[in-house]
């Protein structure tokens, strides 16, 4: 069966905004591309163009140009729980993590209350949070409950986003009512 570049739009869509701000690298951009390509005996050209990319602003040209009818909503959500694993495990700086959710709360796709929590939370990029004085303690650990309700999403289960994403709306509401009640600004 040949692989169709616009069944994975919505992961395109994510590994372009990651690699524009340098979360991932473009080896692991290419070595998806390349899986993809191994495991089929024939692809979309798209596949074989990711793989061969060679510069970091050509291969998100093609991610975008790929992903032109991606779930913006979903992208959005799938690069806050995919933050939130990064974050927890150390692997990227939280000053950086602000600078990705500073453009994602503009998304009018959210909801008011993510758009809200979301704008919050990338104000605090433009100051040097570092240190245990108690109002970045309390920010952290309430960004951290935040980024939570995202955290069924990873780069890995990419196919199973559109149900994680559905089972997400159900319960979205009411957790982030209660994120938003905890949020001490």
């Amino acid at each position: 069966m040949k692989e169709n570049i616009a069944n994975h739009q919505n992961l395109l869509s994510v590994f372009a905004i990651l690699r524009k701000y340098g979360i991932i690298t473009n080896k692991e951009i290419t070595d998806w591309a390349d899986a993809v390509l191994a495991s089929e005996a024939a692809s979309d050209y798209a596949f074989i163009e990711i793989s061969t990319s060679a510069s970091t602003h050509n291969l998100i040209k093609i991610l975008e140009k790929n992903a032109m009818n991606k779930n913006t909503e979903m992208v959005c959500r799938v690069i806050l729980g995919i933050i939130y694993h990064l974050l927890t495990e150390n692997l990227i700086a939280f000053k950086d993590s602000l600078r990705v959710i500073s453009e994602i709360s503009y998304e009018e796709g959210l909801t008011e209350d993510e758009q809200f929590l979301l704008y919050g939370y990338s104000e605090f990029s433009s100051y040097e949070l570092q240190g245990e004085y108690d109002g970045f303690r309390l920010y952290r650990e309430n960004f951290f409950e935040f980024l939570s309700l995202y955290k069924n999403f990873t780069l890995t289960n990419h196919r199973e986003w559109s149900s994680i994403h559905e089972t997400l709306l159900t319960e979205l509401s009411e957790k982030l009512e209660m994120v938003k009640g905890n949020y001490p600004y």
